[in-house]
């Protein structure tokens, strides 16, 4: 009988210290997944100071939504659009924003991927965006033989393309001339080196100021839409998609916040870029920030693509659905999928 109770004893001790082993590890583990889980992950991403200010990832930063979804997002400011896919292309960022035609030529020459669109073109926007002339210009007919601003290797290119074919004019009976950057555009303007040129959202305040500058016609008159886009580079969403996702997260909260903070926003970017702040809420009242991929985004990048195919301005052609990697977003914001 004694032995019996001994063998009862230790067998109860055995078991207790087992259970509190197996607690103790289940603590551990659980407490290593939810590290793992909530481990902050820097994420590089350029963004402009031209094009539109990139307003959401500047509001996304200073509300605290990246660090909320543990995201240490560096946030490196370029010119324009372009300027942010060849930061991303020569390995400075992992995320650059472009509008349609500098996303789809950089698609065909690096490895990158569209995560999300950014921004999708209406009648609001499209009236922001306008066609401002000097002189004696008052109509489209009067630009032939001028010269024309076009800020190469963006979507400038086609606006202009589809301007002067809608028009009927002849790129043989204008000259194009090149800037990199609006301020070189102005500087043309004044000088008069440039006679007509597109200009969008708060810029147009700075470009109506140039005294004889006035304005002909809005991108309607083109009867084509800009929209925008967030590409990363590949490596980036193959081999940290929550970082991916995370930051979609934050950028859709900093979307509504500039939404419902208007104001705000416009001294944020006054601050941050001094772009006057009523030509900013002006811009704002306009702007159509979005996040998700549709079918007629699709659509829009198919159009694109095979113009610029058959004009040759592609190095290489590529299957645009290979070229998009929607996984984060889909997981972020399920129902801003809809391709």
């Amino acid at each position: 009988m004694k032995n019996v109770k001994s063998f009862i004893l230790i067998f109860s001790i055995f078991t207790s210290l087992l259970i509190v082993g197996c607690s103790n590890s289940s603590k551990e583990s659980t407490g290593s997944a939810k590290s793992a889980v909530n481990e902050t992950s820097n994420i590089r991403m350029a963004i402009d100071t031209a094009a539109g200010g990139s307003l959401q990832f500047r509001q996304s930063e200073k509300q605290g939504y990246f660090k909320n979804h543990y995201v240490d997002a560096k946030l490196a400011n370029f010119a324009m659009g372009v300027d942010t896919i060849n930061a991303v292309l020569t390995e400075q960022a992992d995320t650059g924003i472009a509008a349609d035609y500098v996303a789809i030529n950089s698609l065909a020459k690096g490895n990158l991927v569209i995560v999300a669109t950014l921004t999708r073109g209406n009648e609001k926007t499209s009236k922001a965006n306008q066609l401002l002339a000097q002189g004696s210009i008052k109509k489209a007919a009067d630009l032939k033989g001028k010269k024309l601003g076009v800020n190469k290797g963006t979507v400038n290119e086609y606006v202009w393309a589809q301007y002067l074919k809608v028009n009927g004019i002849s790129e043989k009976d204008i000259t194009y001339v090149p800037y990199s950057t609006p301020d070189e555009a102005i500087v043309g303007v004044k000088k008069g080196d440039i006679d007509a040129v597109w200009v969008g959202g708060a810029l147009l305040e700075k470009f109506k100021g140039i005294d004889g500058v006035h304005q002909i016609d809005d991108l309607l008159g083109a009867g084509v839409t800009i929209d925008s886009y967030l590409l990363a580079k590949k490596s980036l969403v193959e081999d940290n998609p929550k970082v991916v996702e995370n930051a979609l997260k934050a950028l859709n909260e900093g979307i509504h916040y500039v939404q419902n903070n208007r104001e705000e926003t416009a001294k944020l970017a006054f601050e941050q870029l001094k772009l006057p702040e009523d030509g900013v809420l002006k811009d704002l009242e306009r702007n159509n920030y979005v996040l998700g991929f549709t079918k007629e985004d699709a659509n829009h990048l198919e159009e694109m693509k095979k113009w610029m195919e058959e004009k040759g301005i592609l190095s290489n052609s590529f299957n645009l659905d290979e070229k998009l990697s929607l996984d984060p977003l889909k997981k972020a914001l399920p129902e801003s999928v809809t391709y």
